[in-house]
């Protein structure tokens, strides 16, 4: 069983790096995770299975293992106390949430009880890098014209782009080929100095190379999608103001990327991305698991630093490096924790020794494996409702786009039934609804029958927008989601502008730089005829990003509408200056501003005439009129006032 478990983790060193599960939604991020998940719960019963069949009933452990196991820990702990719902389940099966630190743990364990050589383990590693290697060329060479892949054309399980890499992305390639690259490039170093045939190291060295030059040259030209630094920084600053100890939550950065980034990050050419990642690990560590979880980490670093007398200890120095100053990204954990679990200094050997006397029997090793075989066992039935939900989702989508109303919307009630805490699968069954009860509500032919159908999916499509929000409230986009289903049924549900509208104030107090949710707060104002709030509303758009044509665009609309043409065309033509010319909507805020100034000149001309025309002449004042005497007449009886009727006063709200 030794050799099993051996060859096996050899397999998964090589597989890892380059797997995706195209069943599901998200291949490389949730799909990749899920392998790393379940195969450390395969690696754990091989184990276990040889602990009872060998002779040696021991496990090594030794001060990582254990700053490891703290952390989890901690983390589970904060996902118990401090995460709702949504955000718990997004946690496990999201990439870079508890469910990967704990598989980090998983995979640690298993290298540190392993004997197997590690240089052997590097050319199992070498494989993947050389399949990465060779596709990445034979994409570099294919016509960019011809780009991109997708296959099969009918199911897509692959598409494939000018920046695709098998591993992931470009920045995962890069690393690994770099960490290649510096391990055969020594092994090169030590033939040469030995006199030993050196052919296969200097070819391997050679294509390694090269690829690394070329993932360099396409990560320069395709861009680096990335959160600046300096965001990340004001970010994990206010969520260490608001949670010190505990943090937002471990594989919740975005929640605080929605709530804390600052108003000027929209002047940033990724404005409208969202980021589920900092600038680097030590900045998503600190803001997910506050100063506990990043103390543990720093005493971890502080153990490795140990080590940087061996050439070992001093990989994983530089690879922790990686980790700490980059994004977080697969490979570069992957290979932390193989150089984290490679490393002997003050290794502990339990013996796993309970003996029953009567029976000489050392129950020990079964107690382990009951354990852990238990844990195994629960989280593999979670990994299968994993795996289903996410297949029956893809599944959906497919079917989605074959326009199947009837399929899209089975396969996703029986996603939601894998996995009823995720808020996403609500969302998206929300809409699924409502645009079934638009087909038929779009037939003019419509039977009582239909009328009820249409009914019951609008019904359906509010609850279950309400219930993604009452599973993560703090979303923004599920609140706009919410806003967006209302406001489609303005006119068939009274009462469905206001509650959109209070939708769209929710989502705004949570994400209040997004400008886009206002820009489309505003658009409901300005149907709803309230063009005055529309225009203080349009106006905040542009005061959080002045070059957002649309704002612009929309707020010249407003000012129109409030009888205000001179800010009307102001507005109109700084919106035109910021919208391609070869657009379409150029032509059309082309034509509104040629209007707009015709009816601007003419009343500016009209203004003049006004201002230009002669005063009238005023008569001179004559005396009033007297009686006979000399007496002013005054009425006699008594006077009532005139009929006046009152017109309502109309309050403005602010």
């Amino acid at each position: 069983m030794k050799t099993i478990l051996k060859y096996y983790l050899r397999l998964m060193m090589m597989v890892l790096p380059i797997s995706f599960l195209p069943l599901v939604v998200d291949s490389f991020g949730l799909g990749r995770n899920w392998i790393l998940m379940s195969g450390g719960i395969l690696g754990l019963v091989l184990l276990v299975v040889t602990l009872l069949t060998e002779k040696e009933k021991q496990i090594r452990t030794n001060v990582i293992l254990w700053l490891m196991i703290a952390l989890v820990t901690f983390g589970w702990v904060q996902w118990g106390m401090r995460l709702v719902p949504g955000v718990k389940m997004r946690s496990v099966v999201d990439f870079g949430g508890v469910g990967t630190l704990s598989a980090w743990l998983v995979w640690l364990f298993l290298w540190l009880q392993t004997e197997d050589d590690r240089d052997a383990q590097v050319k199992w590693l070498t494989v993947a890098g050389v399949i990465a290697g060779l596709a990445s060329l034979g994409l570099f060479l294919f016509p960019a014209s011809k780009l991109p892949i997708v296959w099969p054309k009918d199911s897509p399980l692959v598409n494939i782009s000018t920046n695709w890499s098998i591993t992931g992305s470009l920045i995962n390639e890069v690393i690994l080929m770099v960490f290649l690259v510096s391990e055969w490039v020594k092994r090169l170093v030590i033939k040469l100095k030995k006199e030993e045939v050196y052919l296969l190291e200097a070819m391997v060295t050679s294509l390694l190379s090269l690829v690394t030059l070329l993932d360099a040259f396409r990560l320069f030209r395709e861009g680096w999608v990335n959160l600046d630094g300096g965001m990340s920084w004001l970010i994990a600053a206010e969520a260490f103001k608001r949670s010190p100890i505990w943090g937002v939550g471990i594989g919740n950065f975005v929640e605080a990327f929605w709530q804390w980034r600052p108003v000027t990050y929209n002047l940033t050419k990724y404005w409208s991305n969202g980021f589920r990642f900092a600038s680097s690990g030590v900045l998503n560590i600190w803001t997910e698991i506050g100063i506990v979880g990043l103390g543990i980490v720093v005493l971890m670093t502080l153990q490795v630093l140990k080590e940087k007398k061996n050439f070992k200890g001093i990989r994983a120095v530089v690879m922790g490096l990686i980790v700490m100053f980059l994004p977080y990204n697969f490979v570069s954990l992957w290979l932390m924790i193989w150089l984290l679990g490679g490393i002997r200094g003050k290794t502990n050997q339990l013996e796993m020794d309970v003996t029953i006397r009567e029976k000489k029997v050392n129950v020990a090793p079964w107690l382990f494996g009951i354990v852990i075989v238990g844990l195994s066992a629960f989280s593999g039935y979670w990994m299968y409702r994993i795996v289903m939900g996410e297949r029956y989702m893809r599944q959906s989508m497919l079917a989605a786009a074959k326009n199947d109303g009837g399929g899209t919307y089975n396969l996703q009630i029986k996603a939601i039934g894998m996995l009823p805490t995720l808020a996403e699968y609500r969302r998206i069954y929300s809409q699924t609804n409502l645009s079934l009860a638009g087909v038929i509500l779009a037939n003019k032919e419509m039977t009582d029958e239909d009328k009820q159908k249409a009914s019951v999916l609008v019904q359906q499509a509010v609850r279950e927008g309400k219930a993604a929000i009452s599973l993560e409230q703090n979303n923004p986009s599920y609140w706009v989601n919410l806003a967006s289903i209302y406001r489609q049924i303005v006119g068939v549900v009274d009462g469905s502008a206001d509650w959109s509208y209070q939708a769209y104030q929710q989502a705004v107090a949570i994400e209040p730089v997004n400008p886009m949710t206002r820009l489309d707060m505003g658009g409901l104002l300005f149907a709803a005829g309230k063009f005055d709030e529309a225009d203080r509303v349009f106006e905040a758009v542009v005061l959080s990003k002045n070059d957002l044509a649309n704002g612009w665009y929309n707020w010249a609309h407003s000012a129109k509408k409030l009888n205000k043409l001179p800010d009307a065309v102001a507005r109109l033509t700084q919106a035109l200056a910021l919208v391609s010319v070869d657009s379409g909507d150029y032509e059309k805020a082309s034509k509104e501003l040629t209007e707009w100034k015709k009816e601007l000149e003419v009343l500016s001309k009209k203004e003049v005439e006004q201002a230009n025309k002669p005063a009238e002449t005023l008569e001179t004042a004559k005396p009033l009129p007297t009686g006979s005497a000399g007496v002013i007449p005054v009425p006699s009886g008594e006077l009532n006032p005139p009929p006046v009727t009152l017109q309502p006063t109309r309050v403005v709200q602010p």
